[in-house]
């Protein structure tokens, strides 16, 4: 019964105006609102300002992350400075013959380093380590350790994986935190020559955010991208405290690289937690700060809060009619208007409106429908042109398909009577009536092609009066088992022997066809065919827009349909004397290629 009750209220709900659901959401929310506003006035207050007060805290702590983690590059920036000084590079990596020799390259190197460390403000130490002065005594002002002082480390191991590693160190006294910056020495062959380690108190850390006090309120947490912990620091007095903070958290929330905040409930104690967008070197800050801390003030401010709920309330009342009235009307106009568009009434516009939101919406509803004409006047354009195109296919193929018997029978026929001129045309007029077939296909490989050609230029040698010299030059065999559109070539020639010939005796006709495969450096590879011929040459001033042939439109036509536009056929004079004909295609060697290509016609 009440499932049946409360499906009567969605439903009348769903067939609702949304003025009239707003109009009583607005109703509804006042009432509840001047229910509970002396309960919930200060916790909505606190909540308010709890999370102004957060966002700005985290803005600070978003740029102190940014100011701050910059001297970390330039510590890194140092280091970097440090591996590519050609004088210690050549005294690790050149080992000395004497004993004296060794000293003072030690010596030279410590005195780099140490000059390195006055230099960077903030860096407690630089030292390298290397076996290349094991045999001499270790003084106690020597920057050049053994390796084996930091072999049993347990980051040892991770830095035999990578170049460079930003380390946490236990230390002792009024330093218990260190970090280190610890990378590869490389020498002139690419081997590793010996360390470079460069480390950092906690003070030298600290020192970059001294200048933004309220950074360091509360407990703060040095950390990597993946949740590892370099430093904890403790605000107040400095007395040490254990982490508020478990690593399983600090591992769940800091693994993304947004920045945020969010409220930690422990042992009975509220806490704001804030993490900061990572740094250059992928380290982020932590902050955790008790909210009592935070909200002192505002828990002053309750009658305050109180005055402002009644008159928000009041005030309400007031505003609804006109934010209902002016966020609606411009949604029915617009459903007006999609109304319209389902009709098919293309005339379907709207005006802007005062909203930015309500512009956007007026622009892309119309872009929309311009669109949508544009997309339809082309497909009909793209479909009568197919179409078309097409229907001449059928047209030629339907022809010898009705021919081909017939024709089998006269060349038999010629046969008995010993005519072998006739069969011979005969025959290559049937080649050329079964590839125009091709049981229908649209596309056939090069090689029968070319024998549909052969076929041509054979049946007029045979029948026209003037000798035709036809050869063929194919750059690379391979590009004959490509697939190209069928009876490309016919029209092509046919032309050539028409428009061309100058006559008995004006020499032989020459047709030459080149194909050749080109590839271009950052784009597809294309196949390339020309067709040249020494007969007349096109008139002067002739251009492509000038085509009137049946053929050699049909020709561009389909290759434009199959093969889209970069593709096509192209017509000019030839500088000796003829005509150079060139059809460019695409690259289709497999099956595969022809169906994707068939596939997205």
């Amino acid at each position: 019964m009440r499932q049946r009750v409360f499906g009567k209220w969605l439903l009348r709900i769903r067939r609702s105006k949304l003025s009239r659901l707003m109009a009583a959401s607005i109703i509804f929310f006042n009432l509840i609102f001047l229910g509970i506003v002396v309960l919930l006035a200060y916790r909505t207050f606190s909540a308010v300002t709890f999370n102004e007060i957060s966002k700005s805290r985290l803005a600070l702590l978003n740029e102190s992350t940014k100011r701050g983690f910059d001297f970390m590059a330039n510590v890194s920036g140092t280091a970097y400075s440090i591996a590519a000084n050609k004088t210690v590079i050549e005294h690790l990596e050149t080992e000395p013959v004497t004993k004296y020799l060794m000293i003072s390259r030690k010596r030279e190197i410590t005195e780099i380093l140490q000059h390195t460390v006055v230099l960077n403000e903030g860096v407690s130490s630089i030292e390298i380590y290397s076996d290349l002065f094991n045999d001499v005594q270790q003084s106690s002002t020597d920057l050049v350790f053994p390796v084996d002082t930091i072999a049993g480390e347990g980051w040892f191991d991770k830095l035999k994986q990578a170049d460079a590693l930003w380390v946490p160190l236990g230390g002792s006294g009024n330093e218990p935190y260190l970090i280190g910056h610890i990378q590869h020495l490389f020498g002139s062959e690419g081997k590793t020559i010996g360390y470079l380690y460069i480390r950092l108190t906690a003070d030298d850390v600290l020192k970059q955010f001294k200048d933004i006090p309220s950074v360091l309120d509360g407990q703060i947490h040095l950390v990597d991208t993946s949740g590892n912990l370099l430093l904890l620091v403790n605000g107040g007095s400095g007395a040490p405290q254990k982490a508020v903070l478990e690593p399983e958290w600090l591992n769940q929330h800091t693994y993304e690289g947004n920045d945020g905040y969010e409220l930690l409930k422990k042992d009975g104690r509220t806490y704001l937690v804030m993490f900061s967008r990572p740094s250059t070197i992928s380290w982020r800050l932590v902050q955790v700060i008790p909210t009592k801390v935070l909200l002192q003030e505002v828990r002053k401010a309750d009658r305050q809060i109180i005055l402002i709920g009644l008159l928000s309330l009041l005030l309400s009342a007031l505003l609804a009619y006109f934010f209902i009235h002016n966020m609606i009307r411009p949604v029915r106009r617009l459903i007006q208007e999609m109304r319209k568009l389902e009709r098919g009434d293309f005339r379907a516009s709207m005006s802007e409106s005062l909203t930015e939101e309500y512009t956007q919406m007026s622009y892309g509803f119309n872009h929309m429908v311009n669109r949508l004409q544009e997309l339809m006047q082309s497909e009909r354009e793209a479909s009568a042109a197919k179409r078309e195109a097409q229907v001449g296919l059928l047209e030629a193929q339907i022809k010898p398909h009705f021919l081909y018997n017939t024709l089998d029978m006269i060349h038999w026929k010629a046969m008995d009577y010993n005519a072998q001129d006739i069969s011979f045309m005969i025959t290559q007029l049937g080649k050329m009536l079964r590839i125009g077939l091709s049981g229908g296909k649209m596309m056939i490989r090069l090689r029968d092609e070319l024998e549909h050609a052969r076929c041509y230029v054979s049946i007029q040698q045979e029948r026209l009066p003037f000798s035709i010299e036809y050869t063929e030059a194919i750059a690379d065999p391979a590009v004959r088992s490509y697939y190209i559109p069928k009876v490309i070539l016919q029209p092509l020639i046919e032309n050539a022997i028409i428009h061309g010939c100058h006559g008995q005796d004006s020499g032989p006709l020459i047709l030459r066809l080149e194909i050749l495969e080109i590839k271009l450096q950052g784009s597809p590879p294309f196949l390339q065919i020309c067709l040249l011929d020494n007969g007349k040459g096109l008139p002067e001033g002739w251009s492509m827009e000038q085509v009137n042939g049946i053929g050699t439109r049909n020709v561009m036509s389909r290759i434009q349909l199959y093969c889209g536009e970069p593709y096509g056929l192209y017509l000019a004079n030839r500088p000796e004397k003829g005509v150079a004909a060139m059809i460019t295609l695409p690259v289709i060697e497999t099956e595969a290629q022809l169906e994707r290509l068939l596939r997205d016609l």
